[in-house]
């Protein structure tokens, strides 16, 4: 049984394991998709779920990094290839990008706009303890097994 893709919302996540190359018809763009405990809030509360995300909008050409209070062109994040013409020498860049930097890191998405163009942070994994606890999902934290 396939596992169902979210979608990223406004809320805090905490990404874990190895990123997966997305199989599809597009051979030109590759996308990644990751296992996150999501955080999120809404009219009726907290909410707190393991699930399966599709990371690909966080380094897309319109999507944007928030260091410092400053806007960075999210696809500005990781190293480009040499052969900007080669499908796999992408997908090895945007694995990198995403083991290195974003797995066992704790970010927000700040808000997400039509097309996933998503405006997004990394917070520091106590932030994101702090909210695990009041969403009551401690033992999903715990789950998660990670260096933090």
């Amino acid at each position: 049984m396939a596992t169902t893709l979210q979608q990223l919302t406004p809320g805090k996540y905490l990404f874990f394991g190895s990123p997966s190359q997305l199989e599809g018809q597009n051979h030109l763009v590759v996308g990644f998709s990751a296992k996150a405990l999501g955080i999120t809030k809404n009219e009726s509360g907290i909410h707190a779920a393991i699930q399966q995300f599709d990371i690909s909008p966080l380094i897309s050409k319109i999507s944007t990094h928030i260091l410092e209070e400053k806007s960075i062109e999210a696809h500005k994040l990781y190293t480009w290839p040499a052969n900007l013409g080669d499908p796999k020498a992408w997908a090895s860049s945007k694995q990198l990008f995403f083991e290195q930097h974003l797995m066992n890191q704790a970010i927000e998405v700040l808000k997400v706009l039509e097309d996933q163009q998503i405006s997004w942070k990394f917070i520091p994994i106590s932030s994101f303890r702090t909210l695990a606890e009041e969403a009551q999902a401690v033992n999903l934290l715990s789950d998660i097994t990670t260096n933090l």
